[in-house]
């Protein structure tokens, strides 16, 4: 499904003069189905209050434009929530804490409880397994203990475990790295990038961290109050520096070597990624560029 947002403005607190913030101002921004998204913008650009659109949390407002998932128009009255929240799974930010469940296995279940409640228990239980494992954890030695008990790493586990259960067409996390470790957070976006390659076709990440969207999304939004300031590729968004620091970012460790390579006399080709650095910087030693 792609996922098209035609001039999408939305206003918090529309009828108090007082209070009234526009926080997205004609938004126009079209994501195909297989692409892995990465939205990034200081603190108030809107970010956040965009994806809470993606699903209905936040409703279009009246005149405030449209947005198109696949066959769902959102700015409908007559759009079927419930089935589009289905299709769509979304993480915010620390998500360990919002498990509730008395059990791993209830907790991942909910939302197989909510649009599936057709499905035997030992249906459930199969999907329940099958989302285990996809976020390495073995259901037989987790269903039965208290998310409560687990460690930090194991409960954000199981928090995606109980988004991917319903297996979304579309998956959207708000800052998903934040507060791992350095080795948490590799693991858990290689995971994604796996998931990615399977059911979820389309992942649209929010984040303040410029090396993980350098590394593993597709194309890049930056917002910047309430608009979209740019769109592209990482390679074409993160080439303009001078850009993203007046957008109050921090480039990619990535190009920020490279900056400083290029103003001692060595220009290093290729992309963002640290692999892609790498081998600029390997293709530029071998044919002597310094």
């Amino acid at each position: 499904m792609d996922v098209v947002s035609e001039n999408l403005t939305f206003t918090y607190s529309k009828d108090s003069k007082a209070l009234a913030f526009k926080a997205l101002d004609g938004v126009t921004l079209s994501v195909r189905e297989g692409e892995f998204l990465g939205i990034i913008g200081k603190t108030g650009s809107g970010k956040s209050t965009f994806v809470q659109h993606l699903n209905g949390l936040i409703k279009v407002q009246k005149d405030g434009g449209r947005i198109l998932i696949g066959d769902f128009d959102l700015s409908d009255k007559k759009c079927d929530f419930r089935k589009l929240r289905s299709k769509i799974g979304m993480m915010f930010q620390y998500p360990e804490q919002q498990l509730f469940a008395e059990t791993v296995a209830d907790d991942v279940a909910f939302a197989l409880k909510n649009f599936y409640q057709g499905q035997s228990a030992e249906e459930r239980a199969e999907k329940v397994r099958e989302a285990l494992k996809l976020v390495g954890l073995d259901y037989d030695k987790i269903k039965d203990v208290s998310p409560f008990e687990l460690s930090g790493g194991q409960k954000r586990r199981v928090a995606i475990a109980g988004v991917l259960v319903a297996r979304p067409e579309i998956l959207i996390l708000d800052e998903p790295a934040a507060g791992l470790d350095p080795k948490g957070k590799k693991d858990f976006l290689d995971m994604l990038a796996e998931i990615h390659k399977t059911f979820a076709k389309t992942i649209i990440i929010v984040s303040h961290d410029m090396d993980l969207v350098a590394e593993y999304c597709s194309k890049v939004a930056v917002m910047k109050d309430g608009k979209i300031a740019k769109y592209g590729t990482p390679e074409e968004v993160f080439a303009d520096g001078e850009f993203i620091k007046n957008c109050g970012l921090e480039l990619p460790l990535t190009a920020r070597i490279k900056e400083r390579l290029k103003a001692r006399g060595m220009d290093i080709k290729g992309d963002f990624t640290v692999g892609g650095f790498i081998d600029g910087v390997l293709a530029a030693l071998k044919g002597g560029k310094r």
